[in-house]
């Protein structure tokens, strides 16, 4: 796909996203308002370390994005890239993100994605506890979207220290019975 095309595609496809987040916001949160900040976008960013054509993509997109602002929802335009952990540590730029499958070498598969986003969910949670008192709801809260399922217990253990949590999901029809997700997973 030629890049400009590429552009054009993720720019419709954060807009379309944003405009659901911000709808199912008004509709979990009517009366509160909200502004959504620290956005992180998580992928394949790297090839070894060559970013791919979808991360120049979203390189140029970031630099032009706008607040966009929906009743009492502000959703900010700062968006950042999930293979830059938000611990900041020595080790905290992931390259390599996006790797031949080893089965079929024809195709690429992303490596490290959940467990970054489920790192930074929970380095998120640790570095915003200090606001979280007894008896008062927190001045934040965390969205996670994304259908798989292996970002559930981060998002369970985020839950349990007290960070008020959504799981958005986009595709998923069918919810596992067996694990209890009322009043955290909710439908785009």
């Amino acid at each position: 796909m030629p890049q400009t095309a590429r552009y054009s595609a993720t720019q419709q496809a954060y807009s379309d996203l944003q405009q659901r987040i911000i709808g199912k916001l008004s509709e979990l949160n009517s009366n509160t308002p909200l502004k959504i900040l620290n956005s992180r976008i998580y992928h394949g960013w790297h090839r070894g370390k060559e970013p791919t054509p979808d991360r120049l993509a979203w390189d140029n997109l970031r630099r032009n994005l706008k607040t966009l602002s929906q009743g009492r929802i502000s959703y900010l335009p700062d968006v950042n890239f999930g293979n830059e952990l938000i611990c900041n540590g020595q080790r905290s730029i992931l390259y390599d993100t996006l790797r031949p499958d080893r089965r079929d070498t024809s195709h690429t598969t992303q490596k490290m994605v959940d467990t970054a986003l489920v790192s930074d969910l929970l380095c998120f949670c640790r570095s915003e506890s200090s606001n979280f008192k007894r008896g008062k709801k927190p001045s934040s809260l965390a969205i996670v979207v994304g259908d798989d399922d292996d970002l559930l217990p981060g998002a369970f253990v985020a839950e349990a220290w007290g960070m008020p949590i959504y799981v958005f999901r986009i595709n998923r029809d069918i919810e596992n019975k067996n694990i209890s997700t009322s009043g955290i997973i909710y439908k785009l």
